[in-house]
């Protein structure tokens, strides 16, 4: 049987596993600094890419928020969302801020940023996402194998 407190303990991990890799990518920066292409086409593309994460986190707030588990972060959900943008991707938050990563690498002109995308995508995949989906699979069952068929993880 899965409780909510099952679920509590994903929460605190999901944004270490993109800090680190990011923090490690500016620390690489100042040691060695790097440009990915011209600063002016870098910039527009980052401004770009980081437009295209905020419709996947304003939608997936809204969800979480109907769901009633949007300002409590350790409230696991007691309805499986597939609504919205929930109908898109399984992991619009995860989307939302892998692409928001992307795009400050861009700005801030960086290939070993953007490298370092690499780890926090593998990382978020092992250690956030597969986690969370074992955990509804166990909850759900059959509702969530359908919905996983359905939407792709990411895209």
């Amino acid at each position: 049987m899965i409780d909510s407190k099952d679920f509590t303990e994903l929460k605190p991990t999901m944004p270490f596993l993109f800090i680190i890799p990011f923090l490690i990518g500016t620390i690489a920066e100042n040691f060695i600094p790097t440009t990915l292409i011209q600063t002016n086409i870098s910039y527009v593309i980052g401004i770009l890419i980081i437009l295209s994460s905020i419709p996947f986190i304003i939608f997936a707030l809204m969800e979480l928020y109907k769901a009633d588990v949007l300002l409590n972060a350790r409230k696991a959900s007691t309805t499986l969302i597939t609504t919205s943008i929930y109908k898109i991707s399984r992991n619009p938050v995860y989307l939302s801020l892998l692409l928001f990563y992307i795009g400050l690498s861009f700005i801030v002109n960086s290939i070993w940023m953007l490298v370092m995308v690499v780890p926090a995508f593998y990382f978020i995949n092992k250690f956030s996402i597969e986690r969370e989906e074992k955990l509804l699979e166990a909850k759900y069952g059959e509702e969530y194998r359908i919905y996983e068929a359905k939407v792709h993880r990411w895209l």
